[in-house]
């Protein structure tokens, strides 16, 4: 039990420093030697760990992807309201975490990695599925039909990445009105649901 709790540690030091040397360097300039000098390890333990370094590459976006999911989860259990779970879930995305200076050096290469990596490509498929998919089932709890559900599920995802993107590379948007531009979609697809009831 001690040895895998150890292992799980190690291999969680790798990650963090793979992030870290991605954020400083980018994925272009990263090396095993460079990481293990980071994670205060040999290079050894990496490829033990992960085989390879695009292995490595993988494996810290998946980590990346599933805090974020955890992060949104929580803030969803936390509502019953649908719009609140909405707002939960959107909020996760802009929390200290996911909006600190190495977040903002890491998202933009996990979608430009997407775009040449087939398994990171699924990665990040897959997880803007099932934000669609829960966005679609918040509003459709609200009392949308599903067809007009999904196509606002689909515009609040591309919200969210949009709104991250003004805020953190292109230093835009301010805090206040990334906020303000939600409240308005939030509540004109919630007069959309009360139409609907009616």
């Amino acid at each position: 039990m001690k040895n895998k709790r150890i292992a799980n540690d190690t291999c969680q030091e790798i990650i963090n420093s793979t992030l870290s040397a991605m954020a400083e360097d980018g994925i272009a300039n990263l090396t095993t030697k460079s990481i293990s000098k980071r994670a205060d390890v040999s290079t050894a333990a990496i490829h033990y760990f992960f085989e390879t370094k695009d292995n490595l590459i993988y494996n810290s976006f998946v980590f990346i992807i599933k805090s974020i999911r955890l992060d949104m989860l929580a803030a969803r259990k936390e509502q019953t309201d649908p719009f609140m779970r909405i707002r939960g879930a959107v909020e996760a995305h802009f929390s200290a975490t996911h909006m600190s200076e190495q977040a903002a050096y890491i998202w933009p290469q996990l979608w430009v990695h997407a775009g040449c990596d087939v398994r990171t490509a699924r990665l990040v498929r897959v997880f803007g599925a099932r934000m669609v998919s829960n966005f679609t089932y918040d509003l459709c709890d609200a009392g949308m039909e599903r067809r007009d559900a999904r196509l606002a599920a689909i515009e609040l995802r591309a919200l969210v990445v949009g709104l991250w993107l003004e805020k953190q590379v292109t230093k835009y948007a301010a805090l206040g009105e990334r906020r303000e531009v939600f409240d308005r979609v939030l509540a004109r697809l919630a007069e959309q649901s009360n139409k609907n009831k009616k």
